[in-house]
């Protein structure tokens, strides 16, 4: 079975999709995105239904305090890897491992998985499918001149830049 929940913060809200035993998707919305369209086998939650599955609400409690600008750890989070390629789930791994509050680049991201330099466009092509930001932190990755970079999941380059500011407890706007 999968089932939806909708977080929300005052600036956006992130569509969740949970199975029984993984966290499957999260989509970033905001005020320009399209509304999710549910398919009929999906199980909307309540906030009091979330409570029935542990890793959903271990998930909301992590991002509540991810939004708070606490430091957070989502690597306990169970996430499914089956939709993705060998080197996609490797290097979206070796993501996990990218601590609140730091960056890194695309080629540093291809050396720590494994993959010399010349993968780093590769790497971002690998980000540019996770289905799951902020469990999977793709925003944490820039470029090698410090640069943000692309942003594939909702709000583009600019929410990036706004995750980055929460883990570096700058005055961005986003809760």
């Amino acid at each position: 079975m999968i089932y939806a929940f909708e977080f929300k913060t005052k600036t956006l809200s992130l569509d969740i999709t949970v199975s029984d035993k993984y966290v499957e998707e999260i989509r970033i919305k905001n005020s320009d995105s399209k509304p999710f369209n549910y398919k009929d086998d999906i199980r909307l939650l309540s906030e009091n239904d979330c409570s029935r599955l542990r890793h959903l609400s271990n998930l909301i409690n992590l991002l509540d305090n991810y939004f708070s600008r606490k430091s957070t750890d989502f690597c306990e989070i169970p996430v499914n890897f089956a939709p993705y390629s060998y080197f996609s789930e490797g290097i979206l791994k070796t993501l996990r491992n990218v601590k609140y509050g730091t960056t890194m680049s695309y080629k540093e991201l291809a050396r720590t998985a494994g993959y010399d330099e010349r993968y780093s466009r590769a790497c971002a092509t690998a980000l540019s499918i996770n289905k799951t930001p902020i469990i999977i932190p793709c925003h944490r990755i820039i470029y090698s001149d410090g640069k943000p970079g692309g942003y594939s999941s909702g709000g583009g380059i600019s929410l990036k830049i706004r995750l980055l500011a929460i883990e570096q407890n700058t005055n961005q706007l986003i809760a």
